[in-house]
């Protein structure tokens, strides 16, 4: 019973799984089964026909689209074919009319020399040719006979040129030697009339008082100077000491006078440099290449090491310090600044400051006596509370009391409570701002002062790096207005040097101060800065300019000085004539008498030699004038043929010169007519062999023309064979387009039916495939039945109430599964999918798929009804 059950759940879950309701007929008779199973018999055997004609139908449809594929294939074989000789035929055409156009082309050429040939002989052989040649034969000829005229007188004007050149160059020879004479005999005469004129009478008698007279005063003042030797050892002797004592005196006197020139200097740069601004700017800050106020915001936010190099070598380029004379000389006490001095360091450091935002085209800070009162407020706080940056400290707020502060500190060598006299201790004014911190330093003047706060200055704006140039920035903020600087001073540490002592240290803050209340809006926020309680009046701004200065003390010092000077001077100029005067006497008395012996010696034996002379020349001066007159004569009259020899040489040269302008006149003309002449014969003899050429050229063509014209004829012929091959390949090539396109027909033709037979051989194969499904349903249904046959006759002897129990068992649960398999087919419409049995795989068309699981349901739905039928006859047997 219990296999009859399981079988019947089989049965039951067939119909389940395909979703098909069905109605279990309770009421089925006995009899029933026997045309059941007939039944069965005939649907088995009508699914097998069916199986077997849809495998003859597969067959015939696979057979079908194998011919159509062939006819395909050699459709396509035929169109490539085709094809191939269309690009065959049209190549052909190509090359044809190529052939064509180079015929005509060549037929062109050979008309066109036929042409020219015509033209060159045509042009040879006209009257007006022929005439030209002889009308130019004959200008030539003619032409030619005037040239031998031409060049005949060109010869003859050259031969006369020649001459007259030969003649004025002699002429021109002629005339310098005879310029030469003339010059000769013109000295000659100047030479005998100067001898004549040195030896007049009257003249050497003169000549010969003068001299006596220099003989007579020479020998008078040589005997006064032997007479002025004799005392010369007492002279030189009294001139000495009269030199020494004024050498003492002028040099004592020089001594004062170079003090007094010192203390007179001294006094006038003190007052000098009073007079002068203090607040000059003696230091010009430079700015390093790339320190722009947006890269100096941008690493305020993103610091990096590159501007940090560019920054801080910003203290290369200012770290001398530059400072005045008038800073040296003034003395201060930096912990105890009188307000003068305040202000001075304060107009000091806001110059620098200035110079920064000027650079950055912002405007400068302004100092106002209430700013600076509040600030020096803030700095006593700090001092007093000992608050300083050196021990770590920072800004005090409850100070500064919402105002912006800078604070630039350092150490500073105390040398007032310093027992350390050995150690060496540097000026600030002397260290430079890379020393500053490996160096004590002591500050006692103005300069130090100053240099002090221009490395503080110098440290803020370039070496602010750890505090990511928020100092800088405050400098350079566009909304202050106001600024001041104020110092605070307190005790740092204590050094001590072994053989030494102590070295007391204190430390020096400056607090850069932003006083006053500024607001400002970007367009979205507003923004304040400072302590809305300073009320900074504009009256009490702070001139930054020169500084007013008493200067009445050191005006008086220099007058003092002044007129010191003017005494000392005075007796040394006193000293300096008296020196002077004892040395002219001295060298007078020690060199003058010895000089002027000698001198006067050799002055008298030249003067007598000259007295000497002179007295020869009187005793000759007759005879001499005599021969001078004879010889003055003489050369007069040489002058004077000289003269007149030169004055017709000057006239034979003109003429021969112009005889010669004249002949060149000739040549040139001559010249001219013979270049004229023979520019014409070359011209006519130009243009008569153009025109032989042109009659040879016309004789060439004449003989070669039969030959042109004979191409001519030829090159039609080839144009008229190459028309022929080209029209027959374009007959060709229109044959091979018309089976070119039959062909491609023919194609579409072969692969509309391959289309066709693809589809059927498709439907064929998803008919085949149901039926092979039918058949596989049938066979285990039928197997189903065989088994439930077998199984009710082994339950055979069961009977009542168990075996109602059992089938009413069994129909409650097949209705169960009916209701089962309803929800089912909402949920799984394809579960049939897996009872599909495989084909074999053709090419498809449409979704091959679908169509098997819509068949697999059907067939399920039929094979669940055959179940329910073995059920039935399986009830009516028990």
């Amino acid at each position: 019973m219990e296999k009859m059950m399981k079988k019947a759940a089989i049965a039951t879950t067939i119909v389940s799984a395909v979703g098909v309701s069905a109605v279990i007929d309770n009421s089925a008779k006995a009899d029933s089964v026997t045309p059941t199973q007939v039944k069965a018999q005939a649907e088995t055997n009508q699914v097998q026909a069916n199986v077997d004609t849809a495998k003859q139908n597969l067959d015939s449809a696979n057979t079908d689209v194998k011919e159509s594929q062939s006819k395909v294939d050699a459709a396509k074989q035929a169109n490539q074919v085709v094809n191939q000789n269309v690009a065959e035929k049209t190549q052909a055409v190509t090359d044809a009319q190529t052939a064509l156009d180079q015929a005509k082309n060549e037929q062109s050429m050979a008309e066109n020399k036929v042409n020219d040939a015509q033209k060159a002989i045509n042009q040879a052989s006209s009257e007006a040719t022929k005439k030209e040649i002889t009308d130019k034969t004959n200008q030539l000829n003619e032409l030619k006979q005037q040239q031998s005229q031409t060049t005949t007188n060109l010869s003859d004007a050259q031969a006369i040129q020649k001459q007259k050149e030969t003649l004025n160059n002699k002429s021109q020879s002629e005339l310098n030697q005879a310029q030469t004479t003339y010059n000769q005999t013109e000295k000659q005469v100047s030479d005998i009339q100067a001898k004549l004129d040195a030896n007049n009478i009257d003249n050497l008698t003169n000549d010969k008082t003068k001299a006596e007279a220099k003989v007579n005063e020479i020998q008078s003042e040589l005997d006064m100077a032997n007479k002025a030797n004799k005392d010369k050892a007492q002279a030189v002797e009294a001139a000495t000491k009269k030199v020494n004592d004024a050498t003492a005196a002028a040099n004592q006197a020089k001594a004062n006078l170079d003090k007094s020139q010192s203390e007179l200097a001294k006094a006038q740069a003190a007052l000098e440099a009073l007079e002068n601004s203090k607040t000059t700017d003696l230091n010009t800050i430079k700015f390093p290449k790339g320190y722009t106020l947006e890269a100096l915001k941008a690493a305020s936010e993103h610091p990096t090491a590159a501007f940090k190099e560019i920054s801080e070598s910003g203290i290369g380029l200012n770290e001398k310090f530059n400072y005045s004379q008038a800073d040296v000389n003034e003395k201060v006490d930096y912990q105890h600044l009188t307000h003068e001095q305040l202000v001075e360091i304060n107009k000091y450091a806001i110059s620098l400051i200035n110079q920064m935002r000027e650079h950055f085209g912002l405007k400068d800070l302004i100092l106002n006596e209430e700013g600076l009162k509040i600030t020096k407020t803030i700095a006593d706080g700090y001092q007093a509370k000992r608050e300083s940056i050196m021990n770590g400290d920072g800004h005090d707020t409850e100070l500064l009391d919402k105002r912006a502060e800078n604070i630039g500190s350092s150490s500073v060598y105390d040398t007032v409570r310093t027992n350390i006299p050995a150690m060496q201790v540097k000026a600030a004014k002397d260290v430079s701002y890379r020393e500053y911190s490996s160096n004590y330093i002591s500050i006692s003047t103005m300069a130090d002062l100053k240099a002090n706060i221009y490395t503080a200055i110098l440290a803020l704006f370039f070496d602010d790096s750890r505090s990511n140039y928020g100092h800088a920035l405050s400098f350079l903020n566009e909304h202050y207005k106001y600024v001041a600087v104020a110092p605070s001073v307190i005790d740092g540490r204590v050094d001590n040097y072994p053989g030494y002592g102590n070295a007391y240290i204190n430390f020096l803050d400056w607090h850069f101060v932003f006083p006053g209340y500024t607001t400002w809006n970007d367009g979205k926020y507003t923004y304040y800065s400072g302590n809305e309680n300073d009320k900074l009046n504009p009256a009490q701004d702070i001139n930054l300019s020169k500084a007013t200065v008493d200067t009445t003390a050191a005006k008086a010092e220099l007058a003092k000085k002044r007129e010191a000077y003017n005494a000392a001077k005075t007796e040394n100029d006193k000293a300096v004539a008296t020196l002077k005067t004892a040395k002219a006497e001295l060298a007078k008395v020690s060199n003058g008498a010895t000089s002027d012996v000698k001198t006067l010696q050799s002055n008298l034996a030249q003067a007598k030699q000259e007295l000497k002379d002179i007295n020869n020349k009187l005793a000759n001066a007759e005879q001499n004038g005599t021969t001078l007159n004879q010889e003055l004569q003489a050369a007069n009259k040489a002058k004077e043929e000289a003269l007149k020899n030169l004055q017709a040489k000057q006239v034979d040269a003109a003429k021969a010169n112009k005889e010669l302008l004249a002949a060149n006149a000739k040549v040139n003309a001559a010249q001219k007519v013979v270049d004229e002449l023979n520019a014409k014969v070359a011209a006519v003899q130009k243009e008569l062999t153009e025109l032989n050429d042109l009659v040879n050229k016309g004789n060439a063509a004449k003989a070669e023309l039969n030959s042109l014209q004979g191409k001519v004829a030829a090159a039609k012929e080839n144009v008229s064979e190459a028309q022929k091959v080209l029209d027959k390949a374009n007959e060709e090539l229109n044959l091979a387009k018309v089976e070119a396109s039959q062909t491609a027909q023919a194609l579409d033709k072969a692969k509309t039916e391959l289309d066709q037979a693809v589809a059927k051989q498709q439907a064929a194969l998803d008919n085949y495939n149901k039926a092979l499904n039918s058949q596989k349903i049938s066979q285990e249904v039928d197997r189903n039945i065989q088994k439930q046959t077998e199984e009710k006759k082994e339950n055979k002897a069961d009977s009542g109430k168990k075996s109602e129990f059992t089938s009413n068992k069994v129909i409650k649960e097949a209705k169960t599964n009916v209701k089962e398999a309803n929800t089912f087919k909402k949920q799984h419409v394809s579960v049939s999918k897996a009872s599909v049995l495989p084909a074999t795989q053709l090419p498809q068309t449409g979704n091959k798929t679908e169509n098997q699981s819509v068949w697999g349901l059907v067939s399920l739905a039929i094979a669940g009804i055959l179940g329910l039928v073995g059920y039935n006859k399986q009830k009516k047997n028990n």
